[in-house]
């Protein structure tokens, strides 16, 4: 696989794509990449065609970033689409990338068929204490001053129930993005765009409120019991406003499922995308 780079509505992506078959596009979460997929690209390209991006703002793409008002995530996902010619593709999405899979659903439904949400941003307004506490000036400065491998360490144990499979060939990468001009800068504006001191902000949450009972996707939910960025409860609440859903909850599992236990993830995802 060779990374490669385009422009998408007035952003430079980077992306990798392998595979044939139906379309299948993964969405990384806040502050992540199109590595945090890496276990899992090789599993679904045997029989989809999938790819894997860096949303603007993160990874290695153009840090102008994209935001939750208005329409800003899911206008960009569809001209993601329409510069893939992707007339109708499935949608993974973890934490905010999963967000933005139910956006772009719920804007689109016709472009998209099938939706995994994994430890979705959305299902609720409560949020880690340090993720909201980032939300305030100079305290999401000084959390996302990264500079040593101890300190990124640290930082991505809290998306980990067993912080011995965090890969250790991610933690660079996490320094080296978030040490790029801007970087912490677009990650903080996207954050604060749709996230408080509260919590997630009414406004997203109403709009899933608005959206989910009438969402006609066939849906899986996945969720780590142990996460503790979104808690457990907000995938029960999703289940049950989705109508057509399904919910696989990982025991002994942080915010990451496809990272932590990629080899039954990738099984599970398979399984309800052939269904």
């Amino acid at each position: 696989m060779k990374e490669e780079y385009l422009s998408v509505a007035g952003h430079r992506i980077r992306f990798l794509e392998k595979g044939k078959g139906p379309p299948l596009v993964l969405l990384h979460g806040m502050g992540g990449s199109l590595e945090w997929w890496e276990y899992n690209l090789d599993a679904f390209a045997q029989k989809y065609r999938t790819i894997s991006f860096d949303f603007p703002g993160f990874g290695f793409s153009s840090k102008s970033g994209i935001d939750f008002r208005q329409d800003s995530a899911s206008n960009f996902m569809v001209s993601f689409l329409d510069v893939f010619q992707l007339s109708r593709v499935s949608l993974i999405g973890n934490s905010m990338g999963g967000l933005i899979a139910f956006l772009t659903a719920a804007k689109q439904p016709d472009r998209v068929d099938k939706l995994v949400l994994v430890d979705n941003a959305g299902f609720g307004v409560k949020l880690s204490f340090p993720l909201r506490l980032g939300t305030i000036f100079p305290f999401g400065e000084m959390a996302l001053s990264v500079r040593n491998r101890a300190i990124a360490r640290i930082f991505l144990s809290r998306l980990f129930y067993d912080s011995q499979k965090i890969p250790d060939h991610l933690i660079p990468i996490v320094l080296k993005t978030f040490n790029m001009p801007q970087a912490r800068k677009a990650c903080l504006r996207i954050l604060r765009s749709g996230v408080d001191l509260r919590g997630l902000k009414k406004n997203i949450w109403l709009r899933f409120l608005d959206k989910a009972g009438s969402l006609p996707h066939k849906t899986l939910i996945v969720w780590g019991m142990n996460d503790k960025v979104a808690p457990l409860s907000q995938a029960y609440v999703g289940k049950e406003l989705i109508k057509n859903s399904q919910l696989h909850v990982f025991d002994k599992c942080g915010h990451l499922p496809q990272v932590e236990w990629p080899e039954e993830f990738n099984r599970i995802v398979l399984d309800f995308l052939e269904s």
